[in-house]
């Protein structure tokens, strides 16, 4: 199953994989730093091997601490709804866009977080200009 980042209003468009869009979104985690960096980890990190009974008091407290951290005000409400929407379809307006642009600040890597065999393979810049779209037109980022 494939994933295409857009801006809603240009062209502009990059697709991935799942596995890609898992790391593309660890990469805003740990460039939005602590305390949000190691609470997602939690989640990506976390075993697919629970019993129902352990997989419902490991969600309970993840949100828990998310809602504290949030009502602390130690994480960005909008980043975390861009980390924890679903993988299949989402969807964040521009604010939160321009506030993903300012944890990344200048930050870019040669990682391919797209499909290695194209010739257009997604990078971690062409996701920035993606954001970069949004937040000049004013414009929501969706995923599907």
């Amino acid at each position: 199953m494939g994933i295409t980042i857009r801006c809603k209003k240009t062209y502009r468009s990059i697709d991935l994989g799942t596995g890609g869009f898992l790391r593309l979104r660890r990469k805003v985690s740990e460039l939005a730093g602590e305390p949000l960096s190691s609470h997602y980890a939690k989640l990506l990190d976390k075993s697919c091997f629970m019993s129902e009974k352990e997989s419902k008091a490991f969600y309970d407290e993840f949100n828990a601490t998310t809602q504290k951290l949030l009502e602390e005000k130690k994480i960005d409400i909008k980043i975390v709804d861009f980390l924890l929407q679903s993988d299949e379809i989402g969807r964040i307006r521009y604010g939160a866009c321009k506030n993903i642009l300012n944890v990344i600040g200048d930050y870019d890597d040669d990682i391919r977080y797209g499909y290695c065999g194209r010739r257009n393979c997604a990078k971690f810049a062409d996701f920035k200009e993606i954001l970069r779209d949004c937040v000049k037109t004013k414009s929501d980022m969706i995923w599907d």
